[in-house]
C-alpha cells in the first residue's frame, strides 16, 4: 500500500492529535499521583508532630524518613510546598517554639536540659540554633522575655 502525498499530512495531525491526547492523560495521571503522595506525607508528618516525635533524636534523616513511610524527594517537596522551607528547617523551627515554651513556663530549668529535651543535646548546638532564629541565646531570651511580664505586670 502506498500513501499519496494529500493523506500524509492528515496522517500527521492524526497522530500528533493522538500524541497530545496520549501525554495530557499520562500528566493528568501523574498529577493525581503526586496530589495522593502529597496528600499522605502531609497526614504522615501531622501524625508525627501531633506525637511530638520531631523532638527525638534520631541518628539520620533515613530513620526520620522510616518512620514517616516517605521519601527524601517526597518530603522535602511537601514542605516546600506547604512551609515554604527546607524539612530540617521547619523541624528546627518546630523545636525552638517548643523551647521558647518551657523556658518560660519552667523557669528554674537550665536551657540546656530543655535543649535535650527538645532531642538537641549538644549544648552549643542548641544555643547556635535558638539564637539563630531568634537572635539571643536561650537564657538571654528567657530573661528578656521576663522582663517583659515584670513590665507589664507593673501597669
Amino acid at each position: 500500500m502506498t500513501l499519496n502525498n494529500e493523506k500524509l499530512p492528515i496522517l500527521n495531525l492524526r497522530f500528533n492529535l493522538k500524541r497530545q491526547i496520549y501525554l495530557k492523560r499520562k500528566m493528568n495521571a501523574e498529577a493525581a499521583l503526586l496530589r495522593k503522595k502529597m496528600a499522605f506525607t502531609g497526614e504522615r508528618l501531622e501524625k508525627w508532630v501531633l506525637e511530638g516525635k520531631y523532638r527525638i533524636k534520631y541518628n539520620s534523616m533515613d530513620e526520620i524518613l522510616e518512620e514517616l513511610g516517605v521519601t527524601s524527594d517526597e518530603l522535602n517537596l511537601y514542605c516546600s510546598q506547604a512551609f515554604n522551607k527546607r524539612f530540617l528547617s521547619w523541624r528546627k523551627e518546630l523545636r525552638i517554639e517548643d523551647a521558647k515554651r518551657m523556658l518560660i513556663s519552667s523557669p528554674e530549668t537550665p536551657a540546656s536540659k530543655i535543649g535535650e529535651s527538645l532531642g538537641i543535646s549538644d549544648k552549643a548546638d542548641f544555643r547556635h540554633q535558638f539564637k539563630s532564629l531568634t537572635g539571643l541565646s536561650p537564657s538571654e531570651w528567657r530573661e528578656k522575655f521576663e522582663k517583659k511580664i515584670k513590665k507589664n505586670l507593673e501597669y
